[in-house]
């Protein structure tokens, strides 16, 4: 079968490779599109000679205008493309573009998400014929987000299962960076430009210039999401020993590497805590089911005031070692119970 995956985000690059590499072995083909978007661009080429995933559209940048525009634009040329394709299913993890061109073509549209809460699934997942979401949302919150009862499926995993299944690290990329094993805190920058997420600039600005004063030795690395938060963090913490790191990489072996995590959003955050490494989430709205629950298995911390965070870091620099050794267990024991995602999707799907 000829199967269109459609990715938006290095989320969605991570889920969607590893998906296409198992049904390419099944026999099947796929075929990857995605967007001119500064998230994905340099992380797209670097997996250009693996996989040909064609670029159509572009990102709308931060407004809602923008958004909507760039979606208009990019639903027309993408059906042209996908017309002369003739798929015979589609994936994608909240694509407007692609679950209405399905529809429109009559394309059976399956939707991968973890989600539900994200404005744009009130468009996808009416139009989607299956669901498959983590056992541990309900189908209460799909069927709020416009999904059929009878379409949702669980798997029971998280979504990073999908591309961490079978991930070894590496310090090649610390060698490149100049880290050292152990030797620094990353903190992933809140999203400032969803139609979703808002955080002041101001306090997390306030928040990353005091971090940075009570590390003592270890280096705080900044994953930033957009030029523009690189550029005000550089700015603003010019004369701090702080490395910031302003285009996209695959990040998996950084964060397994780090002594603490500290996330903004989600998938990272997920990543740290099946990785065993100490994680903090400071997501700013209310948290998703998916961090909520790891906060309940005590494999996230949880700071929705970070005035309150500065405040126990001294505790949590000097419990590290003992947090590491316990969050691996937890992690270990958590992947025991779970399943892997990719089986259960394409046995749903293809039998």
């Amino acid at each position: 079968m000829r199967i269109w995956l459609d990715i938006l985000s290095p989320k969605q690059l991570f889920l969607f490779t590893s998906l296409a590499k198992t049904l390419k072995e099944l026999g099947h083909e796929p075929i990857m599109t995605s967007r001119h978007y500064i998230q994905l661009d340099d992380l797209l080429e670097k997996l250009s000679r693996d996989w040909d995933i064609a670029r159509i559209g572009s990102w709308g940048g931060g407004t809602l205008e923008g958004k909507l525009r760039a979606s208009i634009d990019r639903l027309g040329t993408l059906l042209d493309y996908i017309i002369e394709l003739r798929p015979d299913i589609t994936f994608s993890s909240g694509s407007v573009e692609a679950s209405r061109i399905s529809y429109g073509l009559g394309i059976p549209h399956i939707l991968i998400s973890d989600t539900p809460h994200s404005p744009v699934n009130r468009l996808v997942a009416p139009l989607s014929e299956k669901v498959f979401t983590p056992w541990i949302i309900s189908d209460d919150e799909w069927i709020d987000a416009g999904a059929h009862p009878r379409s949702i499926r669980h798997y029971r995993a998280l979504d990073p299962c999908f591309w961490l299944k079978d991930f070894k690290p590496s310090k090649e990329q610390l060698r490149e960076l100049g880290l050292e094993e152990g030797e620094y805190v990353l903190l992933r920058m809140p999203e400032t430009m969803a139609s979703y997420l808002r955080m002041s600039d101001e306090q997390i600005l306030n928040f990353v210039k005091s971090l940075a004063k009570i590390l003592g030795e270890l280096r705080l690395v900044i994953l930033c999401r957009y030029r523009e938060q690189s550029m005000i963090i550089q700015r603003s913490l010019k004369d701090e020993e702080v490395l910031v790191i302003d285009k996209p990489i695959f990040g998996q072996s950084l964060i397994y590497y780090s002594s603490i995590f500290i996330g903004g959003g989600g998938t990272m955050t997920q990543e740290a805590a099946l990785l065993g490494v100490p994680a903090i989430s400071i997501y700013p709205k209310k948290l998703p089911t998916v961090i909520r629950f790891l906060v309940e298995k005590s494999l996230i911390l949880y700071y929705r005031d970070l005035e309150r965070l500065l405040r126990d870091f001294g505790r949590i620099l000097k419990e590290r070692d003992a947090m590491r050794e316990e969050c691996k267990v937890k992690a270990d024991n958590l992947w025991k119970t779970m399943e892997d995602p990719k089986k259960r999707v394409i046995g749903e799907v293809f039998t």
